[in-house]
């Protein structure tokens, strides 16, 4: 692990405004194109912006949703109220007396049956990551993909596919995963660096890497085939690229 990380995320030293080297570059001397391409930050600075407030607007009402729909699970006797998460809305709503016997047997078969193909379908990807995020050349490095949050940081590898797991990252470890969503953000207070195999710079979870100031790489495709729990890596967030430690 590298020094500074005991389960908080590491200060950060302030560089250059990554505006202002943006604007340095030569093809910018132009004041023209200088006033374009702020132009263009400020827009995906503010669309970000959105993207963070709407995802939050709209995930704020799920628990209130979520408590309903378990409540109708329970009110239609199901032996695990949550089992009605197997059911269309339009079934729930064609329901007009939960105590009727034959119709709320019908319901359990059909949930029986759902419950089997969801478990029969597990660990079945439906869109392969590399069909969307396809590797780019690695040269020496076990995966690349996009730099997401600046550094770099070397730490042990822990593979993450599901909530279940959360609790096997311990501070310091390389977070791998197959996505995240808001749910997955106080891992980022133990993890070193985060690689994940699908996403860009504007993904959720690039964007809470640079708020905790970790390492990202984005996008890898097969992060999480390649790397393996344990093993030691060097993940760099400059140049999207993950190698094994010397």
């Amino acid at each position: 692990m590298s020094p500074g990380r005991a389960g908080a995320p590491p200060a950060r030293p302030h560089g250059p405004d990554p505006l202002e080297r943006l604007l340095s570059h030569p093809r910018l001397r132009s004041p023209r194109r200088r006033r374009r391409v702020e132009r263009l930050v400020r827009a995906a600075r503010a669309g970000l912006a959105f993207r963070e407030d709407s995802h939050f607007s709209f995930t704020m009402p799920q628990p209130i949703l979520r408590r309903s729909l378990v409540e109708m699970g329970r009110r239609l006797g199901l032996p695990d109220p949550e089992d009605v998460f197997h059911l269309r809305l339009e079934e729930l709503e064609g329901i007009e007396d939960p105590a009727a016997g034959p119709y709320r047997e019908r319901l359990r078969a059909t949930i029986l049956a759902r419950a089997a193909k969801r478990e029969e379908l597990r660990g079945v990807r439906l869109i392969d990551p590399r069909a969307v995020f396809p590797a780019p050349n690695a040269g020496d490095a076990l995966v690349a993909g996009t730099p997401a949050s600046g550094g770099t940081v070397t730490g042990p590898v822990r593979v993450i596919r599901e909530p279940a797991e959360f609790g096997r990252l311990a501070a310091g470890d390389v977070l791998v995963c197959p996505y995240t969503n808001p749910s997955w953000t106080p891992l980022f207070q133990r993890a070193a660096a985060v690689v994940v195999d699908t996403g860009g710079t504007g993904s959720h979870a690039a964007i809470v890497a640079r708020e905790y100031g970790i390492p990202a790489v984005m996008g890898t495709g097969e992060g999480t085939s390649v790397l393996t729990d344990g093993l030691m890596v060097v993940v760099d967030g400059d140049t999207g690229t993950v190698g094994k430690a010397p």
